[in-house]
């Protein structure tokens, strides 16, 4: 018995039928029918008698309604208690991403799109699989990651397992990220065995499973590794050092700094950027906003080579 579950009660009665009631909670109508229906063999009660004009509650379904509305109102109350400088009119979501600037750049365009309202954004970073995890938990509406050559298959599969979709946004080549001053910058292409004797920096330091991997550079053949978490980070070492990492090869301008460059990395590995979501959401306006700005973003920062 959740909160959830009474929530999906109450529009029910509000917005009757249930497919309405989806299209205001931004659910899909058999994820309602499903809370109603695990909610009912629980109490071992019928909720609701269903009939071509769409739904009624039976006498139980109306006495367990009294009883969602007074729980909801008083978590309400909680809630306001606790947040007396929020609004109802408050914009709130949360992204979860890999370490990318064009997600980020997007993020400032939508600040100042929201600038005339109060909005409230939790914007993750993480490893591949922490952007799932936060999408399949509801900690984030939205994932942006990336799949390659070698982890493709895996991850399809894994979308499956877990009710998720992966939307596809771009294709590209798989490039390294070096300084300009960098002994191979001079290079069109560039192999792995030419990177050989350079400090390679990645971001990869839970996700050691070969099908989790990011990048196609296997770290057992790599002497100098170092291992980040942050993408600043990322961005100071990779311009003042010869080290390198390997990734979309896209260059967000103001995002990431000047003296980084892109080079593709020689091959037929492609890098495939996407949407992750759950398959029972609807995005709000807001987000579908956000999503503009996340594409413009990517096309305007992709490598011309792709």
């Amino acid at each position: 018995m959740t909160l959830q579950q009474f929530r999906y009660i109450v529009e029910i009665a509000k917005h009757n039928p249930i497919s309405k009631a989806a299209a205001a909670l931004y659910v899909t109508q058999p994820s309602i029918s499903k809370a109603v229906r695990d909610l009912e063999a629980e109490l071992g009660i019928t909720i609701l008698d269903r009939t071509n004009k769409g739904v009624v509650f039976t006498k139980d379904g109306t006495e367990l309604l009294f009883y969602a509305k007074m729980l909801l109102e008083q978590m309400e109350s909680v809630v306001h208690h606790f947040n007396k400088e929020k609004t109802t009119d408050l914009t709130k979501f949360s992204v979860s991403s890999q370490h990318y600037g064009f997600a980020i750049e997007a993020v400032a365009n939508l600040m100042n799109y929201f600038a005339e309202r109060k909005y409230e954004l939790a914007i993750r970073e993480g490893k591949a699989t922490d952007v799932i995890d936060d999408v399949y938990a509801s900690r984030s509406i939205l994932g942006i990651l990336s799949l390659t050559d070698l982890n493709k298959h895996f991850f399809e599969r894994y979308f499956i397992s877990k009710s998720l979709i992966f939307t596809p946004l771009a294709s590209m080549r798989q490039h390294v990220f070096l300084r300009k001053e960098h002994p191979l910058a001079h290079l069109e292409c560039i192999t792995l065995e030419q990177l050989r004797d350079y400090p390679y920096l990645t971001y990869q330091q839970d996700d050691m499973l070969l099908h989790f991997a990011e990048e196609a550079l296997n770290v057992d053949d790599t002497g100098k590794l170092v291992y980040l978490k942050d993408r600043g980070a990322m961005n100071n070492l990779l311009s003042n050092t010869d080290s390198y990492n390997l990734g979309t090869g896209c260059i967000v301008n103001n995002y990431m700094n000047p003296n980084i460059i892109s080079i593709p990395l020689e091959g037929v590995n492609l890098i495939q950027v996407g949407l992750v979501t759950r398959s029972d959401v609807f995005f709000p306006e807001e987000v579908l906003v956000y999503i503009d700005f996340l594409k413009l973003a990517l096309e305007k920062s992709m490598p011309k080579d792709i």
